[in-house]
C-alpha cells in the first residue's frame, strides 16, 4: 500500500463561527432609592389594589424594572 494521507478540507471561517443570538432580558418588579441606590426586588405582588409607599432615606422609592 502506498501511504498517501488524505488532507482534511480547510474550514471556512464563515462556517466555523456560530451565530450568537441575544436573549431578551428578563425583568422583575422592584423599587430603587434615588438617594443611596438601594434596590428592593418584589418577589410576589399582594394584589390588594392599593399602591404601597416604601420609604428609604426619608423619601419614597421609585418603581423600576430590575434585570435578573
Amino acid at each position: 500500500m502506498t501511504g498517501k494521507k488524505k488532507k482534511t478540507p480547510a474550514r471556512n471561517q464563515a462556517t466555523a463561527k456560530k451565530s450568537v443570538t441575544k436573549k431578551a432580558a428578563a425583568y422583575k418588579k422592584g423599587f430603587e432609592c434615588k438617594a443611596c441606590g438601594y434596590r428592593l426586588v418584589i418577589d410576589r405582588d399582594c394584589n390588594c389594589g392599593e399602591e404601597h409607599v416604601i420609604l428609604c432615606c426619608g423619601q419614597p422609592m421609585k418603581n423600576v424594572k430590575i434585570a435578573r
